[in-house]
């Protein structure tokens, strides 16, 4: 076997172990998702935390105020994540993260990108986010 064909192999294979262990971790979600969707907490943050967990986030990703230490895809403590990016990325996915479009609703990718540059953000730097009060396209 090349080296080549070894590294294909093994990227093929941690994406699998990536994609398998977050839906996995999702499967819990599913059935928490109406939940999800019908909670209001009061607090921005504490919604977007609700979601993050409910969605298994932090069975891949790193956040410090969800207390989530998943080493998988990125570290979300960063302060240069913008809105757009993330909800890019929740939609299309990309790397061994899997698209979720139509999984989890256009309102909460929202409220989750909201939370994520919020708790980013707390130092009074602001990022302009996408106004959570729009109506959903689904």
């Amino acid at each position: 076997m090349s080296k080549g064909n070894s590294r294909t192999i093994f990227t093929s294979a941690l994406g699998a172990l990536a994609l398998a262990a977050g839906l996995t971790a999702g499967v819990g979600g599913l059935a928490t998702r109406a939940h999800a969707e019908n909670a209001k907490p009061s607090d921005p943050i504490a919604a977007g935390r609700d979601l993050f967990n409910t969605y298994s986030c932090s069975a891949c990703h790193t956040l410090a105020d969800a207390g989530s230490t998943g080493s998988v895809g990125p570290d979300l403590d960063n302060p240069n994540l913008t809105h757009d990016a993330i909800v890019s990325r929740i939609e299309m996915g990309g790397g061994p993260m899997p698209s979720f479009a139509g999984q989890i609703s256009e309102a909460d990718i929202g409220k989750l990108a909201d939370y994520i540059v919020a708790v980013n953000h707390k130092s009074g730097t602001a990022v302009a986010a996408a106004p959570s009060a729009a109506p959903s396209k689904q």
